[in-house]
């Protein structure tokens, strides 16, 4: 049993019947947990209040939610309070949200503004609840170890650095310098976390998917005239609208043929093509963009920048048919490097040629 997973999850339910029901469920299924794969601890509330009062008080790997829900314990009024539930979840905690309701006309889902909300329909009974759960499992578990890390260390970092050099501006000021210090402190765990991990990445730290910003930024990357391309403008132009009158983009050409080809192969021979290209392919007019996967686990790049092929558009053009067409950006970790070479390749001057005599 001790090997066995645990998952905490909160269950916003308003019946008592439903409640029943699970309790039974959710005891029926921890007796086979090893088969299952996971054990579930649970937390019922029956209103919007209990459940925000719970989230501030517990951690939760999931939530399950029931649309129609009391105004206040007792209330005979139903409705579908159990929209502000799940648009609370989603605003306050990374986790696993799924609606389980007989109304799910009344899911509210353009406002959830996430695709990761799963709705079900309460007549194909608590089944599919579980079945959601265990499809899950790595996620949420990963999740949690995450929430531990960044906790383990935060700490070390509070107690060494943040608290001795914080305590005297927060002293001295009546300003809200929440962000400020929160800023500060995870600037300081991602360089900790990247210096314990021998200051190695994985593909997916490249990208922000989709775009954080809402304003187009240096290291977008872009669809234009159905091609791909990456937005190589200065930020400091691009920070401020109405600075500059061109934005340049640099074309992106995909290598994926050539990249899983030589992945596949696995000889000394492709392993040292693979180092070459990622090195820009021993070329300063390239640059080269590792894979990634889409929100819809749709494999795009890896690309090589072609700082020779590059096209200006006209500001208030490139805001109006860029900004919809990005489809990842650049982490600040990486854009660096980008412009540098980029800046590089520009800056060459070169020297004459020399005649053979």
């Amino acid at each position: 049993m001790s090997n066995v997973p645990l998952l905490k999850v909160l269950i916003v339910e308003d019946e008592d019947s439903k409640i029943c029901e699970w309790v039974d469920a959710i005891k029926y299924h921890n007796v086979d947990s090893v088969r299952h794969g996971y054990v579930l601890e649970y937390e019922f509330a029956k209103t919007v209040d209990v459940a925000i009062q719970l989230l501030t008080t517990h951690r939760f790997d999931a939530a399950v939610v029931d649309l129609r829900l009391q105004s206040e314990p007792g209330s005979a009024i139903n409705n579908s309070d159990g929209n502000s539930v799940v648009h609370h979840l989603i605003s306050v905690q990374p986790m696993g949200v799924a609606v389980y309701t007989g109304q799910s006309v009344d899911a509210d889902v353009s406002g959830y503004e996430s695709t990761q909300v799963k709705i079900m329909d309460k007549g194909d009974g608590l089944e599919q609840i579980f079945d959601w759960l265990k499809s899950n499992l790595e996620v949420f578990i990963r999740l949690r170890a995450v929430k531990a890390t960044y906790n383990r260390e935060s700490a070390k970092i509070f107690y060494k650095s943040i608290w001795p050099r914080w305590q005297n501006w927060t002293a001295s000021t009546s300003a809200d310098l929440t962000e400020v210090v929160a800023r500060h402190m995870i600037a300081h765990v991602h360089d900790a976390l990247l210096a314990a991990g021998g200051d190695i990445t994985h593909p997916e730290e490249t990208y922000f998917i989709p775009p954080m910003k809402p304003r187009l930024d240096t290291g977008d990357l872009v669809v234009y005239e159905d091609r791909e391309w990456i937005v190589v403008s200065p930020r400091c132009d691009l920070a401020n609208q109405g600075k500059v009158k061109t934005i340049l983009i640099a074309a992106c050409e995909e290598i994926s043929s050539k990249w899983d080809e030589l992945h596949s192969s696995g000889s000394n021979g492709a392993k040292d093509k693979i180092k070459k290209l990622v090195q820009h392919d021993g070329s300063l007019k390239q640059h080269f963009l590792l894979p990634m996967r889409d929100l819809e686990s749709k494999k795009k790049g890896p690309w090589l920048v072609q700082f020779d092929d590059i096209v200006a558009l006209k500001a208030d053009v490139a805001l109006e048919i860029l900004l919809p067409n990005r489809f990842a950006s650049l982490t600040p970790m990486f854009v660096p490097s980008l412009v540098e070479r980029f800046g590089g390749y520009f800056s060459r001057i070169g020297t004459p040629g020399f005649s053979s005599i």
